[in-house]
């Protein structure tokens, strides 16, 4: 039997019980030892207790984790909160000396860096004289500034400025470019549009390998609207400016009254009570369920009775809602940017343009007066969509992981 390949991996965000960055790092470097030597070098503080908890009841000899702590400075942090990356910065510095000296003791095969999936801090483990791997990464993309008007007046403010430090950023920095660059190296993108700003400023060429993926959640069976049955819409997310759920509100206040339609909304946030007004102001709220927050197998079974999933984020990567929704048989409706527009094609969901903001509303309308009305398109799109989640799944990811590394050596 061949020895099996080692791979190190920076892993800053890693936890086998979290969602987001932490549940990302583990689903990768977990799928990865199925068929690797896999060296984890992770953040300390947060992350040691359960990873040490999880591998005491799950015995897994393919998985060995370093231990780094990283500073904080909580106060500082709510002065300003980009002191993050100084501080993260700093324990990249300690990931690369502990890299360099696990190097010499074990001659890994691969280095990957993998989260935080932020360009702007790409570690320094590309300086390592091996085959190297960057991603998935995110955060180059500006939002549209056509979008700018379903913003409230914070949003606009804040990612105004962002758009506008992110656009200085990205084409200023330095070490980025260098790490994307290296010879022998792969570069992924989570999103097609970032594959398309890799390309434009660091003149590489990148893979897509979304951030999140599904789990897939056994035999589904779509629900088939009956007759005389309301059109079951979810919506699940942070109630802040930038998931606009204002465009959804708005489109479905535009519906004539024989298009019978609930809401169900899922999640909480500081746009929460301002959102209510707006739904009670345009004479639909009497159509909305508000939740608020659910654990996670409730807000499943919540998406689990519904007809379709309505997306409305002007920024996002992908969103691990869209995975989940597409898992559970519900199309998808969405803007057509971001991570969406490469997880949503025509086979299990409707994307609308973001190039006429005028027509937003209009063509959300339009979108969910056509599932209403074609309930057999409807039932289509759900089926699909559950097949388009098996193109997301962790084992898919790490297949394409698979061809890249064995390409790279």
């Amino acid at each position: 039997m061949s020895k099996k390949l080692k791979i190190l991996i920076s892993c800053y965000a890693c936890s086998p019980y979290r969602g987001s960055e932490p549940g990302m790092g583990w689903s990768f470097v977990n799928g990865l030892s199925k068929f690797y030597e896999v060296h984890v070098i992770t953040e300390q503080k947060k992350w040691e207790k359960p990873i040490k908890k999880y591998l005491e009841e799950y015995k897994n000899e393919n998985l060995h984790f370093y231990y780094i702590r990283k500073k904080r400075m909580k106060l500082l942090r709510k002065i300003w909160p980009p002191s993050y990356y100084w501080f993260y910065k700093s324990w990249q510095k300690k990931a690369f000396q502990l890299a360099s000296d696990l190097e010499l003791k074990e001659n890994f095969d691969i280095i990957h860096q993998l989260n935080m999936v932020g360009y702007r801090e790409p570690g320094y483990l590309w300086k390592i004289n091996k085959p190297f791997v960057w991603g998935p990464i995110g955060g180059t993309e500006n939002v549209s500034w056509k979008l700018f008007p379903f913003f409230n007046l914070y949003g606009k403010v804040f990612y105004g400025f962002r758009n506008i430090l992110n656009s200085l950023e990205r084409s200023l920095a330095s070490r980025p470019k260098m790490a994307a660059q290296r010879k022998n190296a792969t570069i992924i993108a989570a999103t097609s549009e970032i594959k398309n700003t890799i390309s434009t400023l660091w003149k590489v060429n990148s893979q897509i390998i979304p951030e999140v993926g599904t789990l897939l959640i056994g035999k589904i069976n779509p629900n088939q609207r009956k007759e005389n049955e309301p059109l079951k819409i979810v919506w699940s997310g942070q109630h802040t400016s930038g998931k606009a759920l204002p465009i959804l509100l708005n489109s479905v206040s535009l519906l004539n009254v024989n298009i019978n339609y609930k809401i169900d909304v899922l999640g909480v946030g500081k746009e929460t009570k301002n959102w209510k007004n707006i739904a009670t102001k345009l004479n639909v709220n009497q159509n909305c369920n508000w939740h608020g927050w659910l654990e996670r197998t409730e807000a499943i079974n919540v998406m689990k009775n519904a007809h379709v999933l309505c997306i409305t984020s002007l920024k996002d990567l992908t969103s691990t809602v869209t995975l989940e929704g597409l898992s559970l048989g519900l199309p998808i409706i969405c803007l057509n940017h971001c991570g969406f527009s490469f997880v949503v094609n025509e086979s299990c969901g409707i994307k609308i343009d973001i190039s006429n903001p005028e027509q937003i509303y209009n063509d959300f309308k339009n979108s969910i007066k056509y599932l209403f009305e074609n309930e057999p398109e409807r039932f289509n799109l759900a089926n699909g969509a559950i097949k388009r989640a098996k193109d997301f799944s962790w084992d898919s990811k790490i297949n394409q992981l698979n061809n890249i590394y064995k390409k790279l050596i």
